[in-house]
């Protein structure tokens, strides 16, 4: 029987074995997957917390990670005592939306190779040791950005304006930082934010609360306690409709309680108490579902209003002492009122 041709000359076959260590078969997504994790593994010091990320388990077991379809979109290493930086390679997850670094031992600046991680929706940094300003260009971070915390760090110099173009944000966390600078009336332009979180900054320069923070309808909590905060609280307050709970005790302001604040129908709470207000508790008081107001330590004067009588469960506390006994008594009858109610 005659040969069959040979689709190789002798000097191709030649050439095509000796390419053959050369050439590079590619990896599936999850080999991709498992070798940038490894990497960054590596890169962290092969942390013990991390003995499940190995070559031979798919990446969505770990108990670190979320998946969405078998694709990589979370990583939550919260209190993992991680003293390394967060290495680049964290990024090449092109689809990673969440990322939880709380509670470890960050150091360093801000980490702007996240900017690289381009669907971001949530961002936990907090509980960390990070230094220095947050980068004006703060908003280079992903568009799609919802949730960010960087509180409990050490921060320092202004908010930046750029802050306030991240269209996404809901939760924007600032907490308990080293800010010696501003925050920006910017802030007022996120229209999706529902939690604003700025508390004990008490090295920001002394501020006004912006008027522009009355823009933002959906906010429910706004928690800015001990922040160096002077002058009066927004009457434009009225535009905060779905607000719930609210912290500005712990500042110098002064003034009056606007009329509009007891008139949001959802609030809740409101602490405001060691400022310097004046006058007396504003009526109407059309929040009918409050549940508790402090006002201790202001420098208020005349008497707990009947309405406050009409609220279902509710906790007024106020310095007594520097009450005339009208205002006590008028808390008997409210107290009265409420157990006739009941």
């Amino acid at each position: 029987m005659p040969k069959l041709p040979s689709p190789f000359s002798p000097p191709l076959l030649y050439f095509f074995l000796t390419l053959m260590p050369f050439l590079v078969i590619p990896q599936s997504p999850t080999d991709q997957t498992r070798t940038t994790l490894l990497t960054i593994k590596l890169q962290w010091g092969n942390p013990s917390q991390l003995s499940s990320w190995n070559a031979s388990s798919p990446p969505c077991s770990w108990p670190e990670i979320t998946c969405t379809s078998d694709t990589v979109t979370g990583l939550n290493l919260t209190n993992y005592n991680i003293t390394e930086s967060i290495p680049p390679s964290i990024c090449d997850l092109k689809n990673l939306t969440m990322l939880d670094l709380s509670y470890n031992c960050f150091l360093g600046y801000f980490p702007t190779i996240l900017y690289n991680c381009s669907n971001l929706q949530y961002l936990d940094l907090s509980q960390n040791y990070f230094v220095g300003p947050i980068p004006s260009n703060v908003d280079r971070l992903s568009s799609s950005l919802r949730y960010i915390d960087v509180g409990a760090n050490s921060f320092s110099g202004d908010i930046p304006r750029a802050i306030g173009r991240l269209p996404e944000l809901r939760f924007l966390k600032l907490y308990m930082n080293q800010f010696n600078g501003s925050f920006p009336a910017e802030i007022g332009n996120l229209s999706n934010l529902e939690d604003l979180s700025m508390a004990y900054n008490p090295l920001f320069t002394p501020v006004k609360i912006p008027p522009d923070f009355g823009k933002l309808k959906k906010l429910t909590f706004l928690w800015i306690t001990k922040a160096n905060l002077i002058g009066e609280i927004p009457g434009n307050f009225s535009g905060l409709s779905s607000l719930e709970w609210l912290d500005l005790s712990f500042n110098d302001l002064e003034g009056p309680i606007p009329k509009a604040l007891f008139q949001l129908k959802n609030l809740s709470v409101a602490y405001l108490y060691s400022n310097r207000l004046t006058g007396g508790i504003p009526t109407p008081i059309q929040s009918l579902n409050l549940t508790l107001i402090d006002l201790a330590n202001n420098n208020l004067s005349g008497s707990i209003p009947e309405d406050l009588g009409k609220l279902q469960q509710f906790f007024v506390k106020l310095a007594e002492r520097k009450l005339p006994k009208k205002v006590i008594r008028l808390r008997r009858t409210v107290a009265d009122t409420m157990a006739r109610r009941n």
